[in-house]
């Protein structure tokens, strides 16, 4: 499970900032909050429009992608956005990721400019030793070099070595050879967990689909969290329709070779035991909340790190409230990384920790910051801490200014 993530100089990001998942108060709702771990199960994250709360989430999905999806030749680009507003620009965006898998602890750092990897560092500790330290796995910075307790044969080392390109990262080229470090494995067992980024515009239905197909899920288990939702669905279809053929026509001339094979796939919800709506047909919110649903049985069943961009997209207050306290009650060890605009939940402090709540805002230069609510000794057991965010106490509000005579043209 993920520990901490630290990003410095990407997108909005320019000054290091640390998300982290370690519990920083006493004990509260610990038998909700907590992981096998003893990590947090959820980061939400508020902040005004153009702080920089998606791009927290940015980054994360960018470190994944970059690692299974590395550049495929040494003369490809990077595609990696460093901070812009600024007069003298860094070359350089900095990743540092600490988490634990499979009872190891790790600490993997990555420096990465536009055209090759400046420096990358793996460590580890074994926690179930009486005394854990971290040690190497492996340093690149102008060479290559392992850690005295990783086994790997000189042979090993120069074939690994030969397929480390400037541009892609050592756990990319690993992917390449044929190895088994089992540290290095772990480390991807890590990473695998952590499932794409979901936008409010992301479509899982093609997702949904295909862990209904592997049985990964059932049908039933997503039926019932709509039901006590409040969707009065009682049952929903899947179905394999003949696509129009404009549609084909458009397929065959864009060079879709398996047109011919193409079938249309239609979600049917039953309200009421008789009643059917096409899954265009419901509210924003039901196809939304439909998805979302599948997510919660996911990790009900499983552990996944889910970064979940503007949650409260298309629904209701109460049913945001709802989907959290779903996933602290069933969750065992998945981790939700959120951002809301959503205050109302800040109401709720009889289910939400003070130091699972976080503030991003736009320093005077436009870059982002990142702190955490646990930070305001001044917040007490009475606090209001829905009055203290919506009058500006904590920051990370919009700084709106005067609406009167905004369009005469004297002023």
């Amino acid at each position: 499970m993920l520990k901490s993530i630290k990003i410095s100089n990407f997108k909005s990001i320019n000054e290091e900032i640390e998300l982290s998942f370690e519990p920083a108060i006493k004990k509260e709702l610990d038998e909700y909050y907590f992981t096998e771990d003893n990590l947090l199960k959820m980061a939400l994250i508020y902040g005004p429009n153009a702080s920089g709360k998606t791009n927290i989430i940015k980054a994360i999905d960018f470190l994944k992608n970059f690692i299974f999806n590395p550049p495929k030749d040494k003369e490809e680009k990077i595609k990696l956005t460093p901070f812009k507003f600024t007069d003298t620009p860094k070359d350089i965006s900095k990743f540092v990721l600490e988490f634990i898998e499979d009872n190891f602890s790790f600490i993997y750092e990555i420096h990465i400019s536009d055209n090759q990897i400046i420096y990358e560092n793996l460590k580890s500790k074994n926690l179930s030793l009486s005394k854990p330290r971290y040690a190497d796995v492996f340093i690149r910075a102008k060479e290559i070099k392992w850690g005295s307790k990783i086994k790997i044969k000189t042979q090993e080392k120069d074939i690994l070595k030969l397929n480390t390109l400037p541009n892609i990262s050592l756990l990319s080229a690993y992917l390449r050879v044929n190895l088994e470090i089992i540290e290095i494995e772990k480390v991807f067992s890590f990473f695998k967990k952590i499932l794409p980024a979901i936008y409010p515009t992301t479509d899982l239905l093609g997702f949904v689909l295909e862990k209904l197909e592997k049985q990964e899920i059932k049908k039933e288990e997503i039926i019932k969290v709509l039901k006590n939702a409040d969707f009065a669905i009682d049952d929903f279809d899947i179905e394999e329709k003949e696509p129009e053929i404009e549609f084909l026509e458009f397929l065959k001339n864009i060079g879709k070779e398996e047109f011919n094979n193409f079938k249309k796939i239609e979600i049917i919800f039953k309200h009421l035991q008789k009643y059917q709506l096409e899954f265009k047909e419901e509210s924003l919110g039901t196809q939304r909340f439909y998805q979302l649903a599948a997510i919660l049985v996911i990790v009900f069943k499983n552990s996944y790190i889910i970064p979940i961009d503007e949650i409260e997209s298309s629904l209701h207050p109460d049913l945001l409230k709802f989907f959290i306290l779903i996933f602290l009650s069933n969750s065992k060890n998945s981790q939700l990384i959120l951002t809301t605009h959503t205050r109302e939940l800040l109401f709720e402090k009889d289910i939400l920790r003070k130091d699972v709540i976080w503030f991003c805002e736009k320093k005077e230069d436009l870059s982002t910051d990142l702190f955490s609510l646990s930070d305001f000794s001044e917040v007490r057991d009475n606090t209001s801490i829905y009055n203290y965010y919506k009058y500006g106490k904590f920051g990370a509000i919009p700084n709106i200014k005067n609406f009167l005579g905004i369009f005469d043209e004297k002023k």
